[in-house]
């Protein structure tokens, strides 16, 4: 019998879901899950999509009306720009040629330019199991929309995490980059509600203190913990941060930042026991004071900012810098006085005039506590930096201390001619600090940045999701010391 032309299409069309779909699927039993191979007890980690904390300048359009003439695109990056393409003669910005909506079309989408006031999301189910948090469901998602003339406004973009498990696990996160017309304005939050639990290791880098036993006056001797110490906590988060662009790409601009921690309970904490088990969490919130079972971090911040970006989602090429200075004082709702310090920078270097999506990116993350004390969860820590991306390799949570630094590099590459399929390869390190301690017959010197670093490193495959706004969805297999993680979320790392 003959083939059929509508079913020959149909079934193309879904063998090409299916295909999209296992893409989607590679990163499962969950949504950005990591899971420790040093200790059974590692719980999985829920990786939080990037918050869009960042703004570029505009992205390059043609300077004339059907581009600049051309003879490679070459000539197009040394006129307008990398990230401008030869294209018939003429130069355009790079546009990939397809993205996964269009395996749901009979004929995909030609060339089409991002328009001002129109919505282009992307959504990714999740569904999935873990031992440690359960069945689960819920969404990731990123979208974009301009604000303003593509000319000389950059587009906006909003990132949401909805997922419920049958731990009892809630976790609704909402992070924005609102730009206004010709990006005067920049409105830049992270909000999140958690229900949680998350296993915590202690502080630095280096070995936790309570990995050994210690002597407490009347108490016996403790219980040593090595490895994972089971968390459960409520967390509401709101940063919100305003900024006015004053000079060429100088922002300056504040802010207000609040982290709320509520029924917080330590699980392996046994004070009863004939030797007592002391958690790092517990031992750190009674020695400098703060209640172990709540506390606040209430305060204003100021930030200055320099972004040459073309891209908030998936930069090809700029320099993004910003430094952040925050004052939290007891009578705006900190449970103690403190003041912090973070400096974020990252540079995208172009590999390819014709393609440049070939990108070498760099990123240093830098900040600590600068004078007073911070709550033992609200400390610097990987996974859970602002946009939630930081230590691939490694289960959120798994290094925290009073100072951090943090650096990675990545390659990101296309695959296909079509820029449907790309990849991506990276590494990174990180260090963290730890205060001196003395209680009882423990006396340990403190750790210092550098002294311990650990190393992480990974590949990762990209699906193009919405080629108008460069929103890839992305796959990350990654090793550390004794770890395995997959991640799985919306646009670039950073």
């Amino acid at each position: 019998m003959g083939s059929n032309p509508g079913e020959s299409f149909v079934m193309r069309k879904l063998v090409a879901v299916a295909v999209a779909w296992q893409a989607l699927l590679a990163g499962w039993p969950g949504v950005g899950l990591a899971q420790e191979t040093e200790s059974p007890r590692a719980s999985p980690a829920v990786e939080l999509p990037p918050r869009g904390d960042e703004l570029p300048t505009k992205q390059v359009q043609p300077a004339t009306e059907g581009g600049t003439q051309c003879a490679e695109s070459r000539d197009c990056a040394t006129r307008l720009g990398y990230g401008n393409v030869c294209t018939d003669g003429r130069c355009e910005p790079y546009l990939d040629r397809t993205d996964i909506t269009d395996l749901f079309r009979r004929v995909p989408r030609g060339r089409t330019e991002p328009r001002p006031f129109v919505l282009y999301p992307s959504i990714i189910p999740a569904i999935g199991y873990n031992p440690a948090l359960g069945f689960l469901i819920g969404i990731v998602s990123k979208a974009g929309m301009l604000l303003g003339d593509p000319a000389d406004t950059t587009m906006s973009n909003a990132s949401l995490l909805v997922l419920l498990t049958t731990k009892k696990q809630l976790v609704i996160q909402l992070g924005s980059t609102i730009l206004t017309a010709r990006n005067e304005w920049a409105f830049i939050g992270d909000w999140r509600f958690l229900l949680y639990n998350q296993d915590t290791y202690g502080l630095s880098t280096g070995t936790p203190l309570t990995s050994t036993s210690f002597s407490i006056s009347g108490w016996g001797s403790t219980t040593p913990i090595d490895g994972a110490q089971p968390m459960k906590f409520d967390l509401l988060r709101i940063h919100q941060v305003a900024m006015r662009r004053v000079w060429g790409n100088l922002y300056v601009g504040a802010g207000y930042s609040l982290d709320r921690y509520f029924g917080i309970v330590d699980e392996s904490l046994d004070l009863t026991a004939p030797s007592p088990v002391i958690t790092s969490h517990y031992a750190y919130s009674t020695y400098y004071g703060f209640n172990p079972s709540e506390y606040t971090v209430s305060g204003v911040t100021l930030n200055a900012m320099y972004d040459s970006r073309d891209s908030t989602i998936n930069a090809y090429r700029g320099i993004y810098a910003q430094l952040a200075l925050g004052g939290f004082p007891t009578w705006l709702g900190s449970s103690q006085g403190s003041t912090m310090v973070g400096v974020d920078f990252r540079a995208y270097l172009g590999l390819s005039d014709a393609v440049p999506r070939n990108v070498l990116a760099f990123w240093l993350l830098a900040g600590g506590v600068t004078s007073g004390v911070r709550p033992y969860l609200t400390l610097p820590s990987v996974g859970w930096d602002a946009a939630g991306t930081t230590g691939r390799g490694y289960i959120q949570g798994r290094f925290r201390g009073p100072a951090e630094v943090y650096a990675e590099a990545e390659w990101r590459f296309r695959i296909t001619d079509n820029g449907l399929f790309g990849g991506a390869v990276f590494a990174n390190a990180a260090t963290f600090t730890r205060p001196a301690f003395s209680y009882s017959t423990l006396d340990e010197p403190a750790v210092t940045l550098f002294q311990y670093v650990k190393p992480a490193g990974g590949i990762g495959a990209r699906i193009m999701m919405s080629k108008e706004s460069r929103t890839n969805l992305r796959v990350d297999f990654a090793v550390g010391v004794d770890s395995f993680a997959i991640y799985l979320g919306a646009g670039e790392v950073f």
